[in-house]
């Protein structure tokens, strides 16, 4: 029965799905197959070795591997398995068991903007100016912190040592957390967090999750953070059963909290851990793999795989060299044109950039073009006005203590309900110590209102009490939402926009509301939840016929025929900040080999001599990572040329040792030392108000020359 599960598979991934038990580390190279390793190593557990699919759980890290994940394994085995995203697990493990962490079963989990514009509120109550106090920062740093498993005390304790902004944080931090509390709320990061406080607390009583799954397997390992990791060891520690599969080549989120020395010790961290490594790339041709490999091979953070493929060489990489960004764009949408005439469909084809910024232009160029794109990563369907205004309405009926969702749709459509009147009823809730919609209800509360307000805030009741029949079914809900409060008309008197046809919008979400209830049946709730763990790459339309342009980061995991990597230059890719990190330069090598490894048929990079960079323009040096490719993947020598001469213009130093300079964010300092030359030249400066030495790329340092 179980030979049908290995057929198709190399030796290694055969020895990889076989594997008894223990430790096992996959190491997979880009395009390897592992995810078809690690689903026929599922159904290798249930059918050769008799493990119920209730007792294995498989992590993995977007809500679309999940996906592809159950659909591989359906097959095999049709239910039972726990496969989600770390999020997503932790959120049901949480509503299993939501008491244990001070939660009901409802609790909703507040997305990125109710939480910004809950923490705006509270530094507003503080009477601190939200233009000087950022809430956008305030998120960041809490966010860091609740990484870092610390709460307010411990980061009250922690900010001692930093400035104003981090005390101030500190306190609304505090704040913050009761606030959820009160709402019956986890945000993101909660989730996270709160699962393993739920699962360490369990351990040290009846172990209903300490001992409940006999194998754990985990994709993308290299991504893991330091709670995903200990969440990962207290789920498996009771058996030992733990699969890993990953790659430190493609390490590439350090920046939320990834650590990649948690692949590297993982056989130190696991004794007895067997190794197998997956070499063979099904994905690219020779020419492509050539030239990731040659490039990831100068980093020293890694483990040593050689890739080889099977398929056809291939054509040399193409490079273009531009004169700025806007002849970039154009050079880049023709040469797409070009793919498409060839016979590429558009959703093929994809151009990565190292920020959002440099979007920018690549947009104006495909649409003069008449090129169809998408960006991903742009205003997402479920932060449009509309679509948030409804998902209040039903987050409110899944978890009537929301205030957030209570204040943002208590007056929308308006009804009479002014902002003063909101305030004195928020006053009157904490008054209280009970949600605002509690409040409300109160008739002797109602009472007090005086003119229209008073009749607004009785149908608001009313709406919300004929939402809450239809919890079972997500899109009756949406519907009663929209025919009770006259929304489709309202959002037609909103200010027109040609970009967004709100009535259409409202029709797609209740659309995808309905989808999801023919698909899974969870409710309203299950399908807030649902949406509140999408990121930017599951809500990409990967069949829609456009081409898709995005970062490298959002690229992670996908695959396209043709691809293009723009902006290729010394302080944009690799970015200036990875001068300034220990390791920096090695994750920006490591995006560099994820951009590449994306792509089956062809590459095109593209470098600018001039380029706009934090709103003034000035030349740039071609990056390092060109000068890295083997001369063996290059159509000829020309370009190779072209580098030379851009490191000779920039061969003879501006500052040297001793001399006095001024930064416009670090102040003035003086030149320590000056390493390297050319296009790779730093600075160490040591900065007069702060008393620290920061080592900064010449060409990006915007240091001015002082007397």
């Amino acid at each position: 029965m179980s030979q049908p599960i290995l057929e198709g598979l190399n030796p290694a991934q055969s020895d990889a799905v076989q594997h008894p038990g223990g430790p096992l580390l996959i190491l997979a190279g880009a395009g390897t197959g592992k995810t078809r390793t690690i689903t026929r190593r599922v159904a290798w557990l249930v059918e050769s070795e008799g493990v119920p699919p209730s007792r294995i759980l498989a992590i993995t890290f977007t809500n679309k591997a999940a996906r592809e994940m159950r659909h591989r394994i359906a097959p095999w085995v049709p239910d039972g398995t726990w496969v989600g995203t770390f999020h997503a697990t932790c959120a049901r493990i949480l509503r299993m068991n939501p008491e244990m962490i001070g939660r009901t079963a409802n609790f909703t989990i507040c997305d990125t903007q109710d939480k910004r514009g809950l923490l705006r509120r509270l530094i507003k109550d503080m009477g601190w100016d939200t233009t000087v106090y950022k809430p956008r920062k305030f998120e960041a740093i809490i966010s860091d912190w609740k990484r870092r498993q610390m709460g307010p005390d411990a980061a009250a304790d922690e900010v001692s040592t930093y400035g104003l902004e981090e005390e101030r944080c500190a306190r609304i931090y505090e704040k913050y957390e009761k606030s959820l509390d009160a709402q019956d709320s986890l945000d993101f990061d909660d989730l996270l967090l709160r699962g393993l406080q739920l699962v360490a607390l369990d351990a040290q009583g009846d172990r209903k999750w300490a001992d409940r799954f006999l194998h754990v397997l985990v994709d993308e390992y290299q991504d893991t953070n330091e709670i995903q990791y200990q969440l990962v060891r207290a789920l498996s520690g009771s058996t030992g059963n733990l699969s890993v599969c990953g790659d430190p080549d493609q390490s590439i989120y350090r920046w939320r909290g990834a650590d990649i020395g948690n692949i590297l010790r993982f056989e130190d961290d696991f004794p007895g851990t067997k190794i197998v490594r997956l070499e063979q790339n099904y994905r690219s041709v020779g020419t492509i793999l050539k030239a990731a490999q040659e490039v990831i091979r100068r980093n020293v953070s890694r483990k040593e795989k050689d890739l080889f493929t099977e398929r056809e060489e291939g054509p040399p990489l193409g490079i273009i060299d531009n004169a700025d960004e806007e002849a970039e764009a154009m050079a880049v949408a023709r040469q797409a044109t070009r793919w498409i005439d060839g016979g590429t469909s558009p959703d093929e084809l994809a151009v990565f950039y190292r920020t959002n910024a440099s979007s920018r232009a690549l947009e104006a160029a495909f649409t003069r073009l008449g090129i169809p794109n998408q960006v991903v990563g742009g205003q997402a369907f479920f932060e449009r006005r509309e679509v948030k205004d409804l998902m209040a309405y039903a987050r409110i009926a899944v978890n009537p203590r929301e205030n957030v969702s209570v204040e943002r749709v208590l007056n929308v459509p308006p009804r009479g309900v002014g902002k003063k009147t909101v305030e004195r009823l928020r006053a009157k809730s904490e008054a209280l110590d009970e949600p605002l919609l509690k409040t409300i209800a109160r008739s002797e509360v109602r009472e007090d209102i005086r003119g229209p307000g008073r009749k607004g805030v009785l149908h608001f009741l009313s709406i919300q009490g004929e939402v809450a029949d239809h919890l079972d079914n997500a899109a009756e809900a949406f519907q009663v939402i929209v025919d009770r409060t006259g929304y489709r008309n309202f959002a037609n008197s909103l200010e027109a926009n040609e970009d967004v046809d709100r009535g259409e919008n409202i029709d797609e979400l209740i659309a995808f509301a309905s989808e999801y209830d023919e698909r899974v049946g969870g409710g309203l709730r299950g399908f807030l939840e649902e949406i509140s763990l999408l990121t930017d790459v599951d809500r990409w339309d990967e069949s829609a016929a456009r081409i898709s342009l995005m970062t490298v980061h959002a690229a992670k995991g996908l695959e396209f025929d043709r691809v293009a990597v723009v902006g290729l230059e010394e302080g944009l890719f690799p970015h200036a900040r990875a001068f300034e990190e220990d390791g920096g330069l090695e994750e920006e090598r490591r995006l560099f080999y994820v951009a590449l490894t994306r792509a089956r048929e062809e590459v095109l990079l593209s470098r600018s001599r001039f380029r706009f960079r934090t709103g003034a323009p000035g030349p740039q040096s071609a990056s390092r990572f060109l000068e890295e490719l083997p001369d063996e993947v290059l159509p000829d020598q020309s370009f190779r040329a072209q580098l030379e001469d851009t490191n000779e213009e920039s061969e003879e130093a501006e500052f040297r040792e001793g001399d006095l300079v001024t930064h416009r964010a670090f102040g003035d300092g003086t030149v320590q030392q000056v390493l390297g030359t050319g296009i790779n030249q730093r600075l160490v400066i040591l900065f007069e108000e702060t008393g620290e030495e920061r080592t900064l790329l010449t060409s990006w340092s915007m240091l001015e020359a002082r007397a």
